[in-house]
């Protein structure tokens, strides 16, 4: 599923990619995780093995915004992330901003990523 999303991105955004850090992990190692970087804006994907689960973003903090997902139960008609997104096992990759001044970008390429990838949880945005 990684080599998707890179694969999709990178058609995209590949001019613009040395802007952005990829961190791809595991839910606890994203609560715990003191890597650089982490906490800048960006786009977040929650993905298994087989499906892509959700995509947002956050213009200041990607990964606290993700974690409230799993926090809050997020969910569809038919999935919620609190009881059905297994944190061990499934996955969470945050597209992040090096510097915070490029978070312009942010929007686009979640709106981008969000058509392209057809998340099981659809955002709530009119239009």
């Amino acid at each position: 599923m990684i080599n998707k999303i890179n694969k999709i991105f990178n058609a995209e955004f590949g001019v613009i990619k040395e802007k952005f850090i990829f961190l791809d992990m595991k839910i606890e190692e994203a609560k715990e995780s003191k890597q650089d970087f982490i906490w800048h804006p960006g786009v977040y994907i929650f993905y298994t093995k087989n499906e892509i689960i959700k995509v947002g973003r956050h213009l200041e903090n990607s990964r606290k915004r993700a974690l409230e997902h799993i926090n809050e139960g997020t969910k569809n008609s038919n999935f919620n992330m609190k009881v059905d997104f297994k944190q061990e096992k499934d996955s969470l990759l945050l597209i992040n901003c090096i510097r915070k001044e490029d978070s312009h970008w942010v929007a686009a390429i979640e709106i981008y990523l969000e058509e392209q990838l057809n998340p099981k949880i659809k955002s709530k945005r009119k239009g």
